[in-house]
């Protein structure tokens, strides 16, 4: 719990920092930067509290002991949004009543199941999987934090915390490997997964007319801070999703020995999929290079069942692409 404590203070002075530099120095009315900080340091909390085993197992024996409590827990997330809404002026019926039916719908989903063993997925699961992944990717979950203005990274952080608890404690699923920090081994798969998906998709890229080549202003600083927010805000939330809850149920459920490529492959086409809205839709270049990403992202999270592998390999690409594509 103390590591938990200590890597929940480091990420929020992390994030928060340079947030609160630039807001301070736009000269915003200290009680509500105060609330804004205070607002996202609550949320990143949970976010990642969550990574840690011993309390996703302590809030697993509480849900299953409690029926009340393993629907409740989840609407602590309601706080964060009433400390920023009501301290800025900003609260709405609309926003916190938008934001209370994204946490209850797939948390009732999945509660019927809080008993079993997750071996196979169900079909609430996958409802539970669109109830989360489609309101923050179609724009739903828009007009609810909105001091000092529409601010987007409070959608993933929120979908994580929901899709955590909702599968970890709720459903009891194993071999998530929802993790933050990076060990060695994340490091080799997740570089190696980067350097094979860049030597197809460059090319590939460039013909399709999908990739330019262009140079942006560069810096070290610059490139790390951006991956840093690709990483938590892009790579960790659909990481989760589509690797650590989707591929790691399709392996689990389809019946054949060949169920990892299986899972691995469908899941990268439904990832594929997803990127299809992004204008002029259908974007089927979007699709066809995010189907061969969403490929070496879920090769590198099926070595050692890790997020973090998948998740840089993931938050590199992106980040690239920012400063050169």
């Amino acid at each position: 719990m103390k590591k938990t404590a200590l890597a929940v203070a480091s990420l929020s002075l992390l994030i928060i920092s340079p947030e609160a530099i630039i807001l301070w120095q736009i000269h915003y009315d200290p009680l509500r930067l105060a609330a804004f900080l205070e607002s996202l340091s609550l949320t990143l909390g949970a976010f990642v509290a969550l990574t840690d085993t011993r309390l996703v197992r302590h809030l697993k024996e509480q849900a299953i002991e409690s029926p009340l409590k393993a629907v409740a827990f989840p609407f602590l997330l309601l706080i964060p949004y009433l400390i920023l809404a009501l301290s800025t002026g900003t609260f709405s019926f609309l926003g916190i009543g938008k934001f209370a039916t994204y946490i209850a719908v797939p948390t009732l989903l999945l509660f019927p199941d809080r008993l079993h063993r997750a071996h196979q997925a169900g079909w609430r699961d996958f409802a539970a999987m669109l109830a989360l992944a489609v309101p923050v990717g179609a724009g739903w979950l828009e007009g609810i934090w909105i001091w000092p203005q529409e601010v987007y990274f409070f959608r993933p952080l929120s979908c994580v915390c929901l899709a955590a608890y909702g599968f970890l404690v709720i459903r009891g699923l194993e071999d998530v490997g929802y993790r933050l920090l990076l060990k060695k081994g994340d490091f080799i798969d997740g570089l190696a997964n980067f350097a094979a998906f860049a030597l197809i998709a460059v090319p590939l890229g460039l013909w399709l007319g999908f990739l330019q080549f262009h140079a942006s202003p560069f810096t070290v600083l610059g490139f790390a801070f951006q991956f840093i927010g690709f990483y938590l805000t892009i790579a960790i939330p659909e990481e989760l999703m589509f690797r650590g809850i989707l591929q790691n149920f399709l392996v689990k459920t389809i019946p054949s020995a060949s169920r990892g490529i299986y899972g691995l492959l469908i899941a990268s086409v439904i990832f594929g999929a997803a990127h299809l809205h992004h204008p002029p839709v259908p974007n089927w270049r979007y699709g066809i290079l995010a189907t061969l990403a969403g490929l070496f992202y879920g090769n590198a999270y099926r070595g050692r069942h890790r997020l973090p592998a998948a998740a840089l390999t993931h938050a590199l690409v992106d980040t690239v692409w920012h400063f050169w594509f």
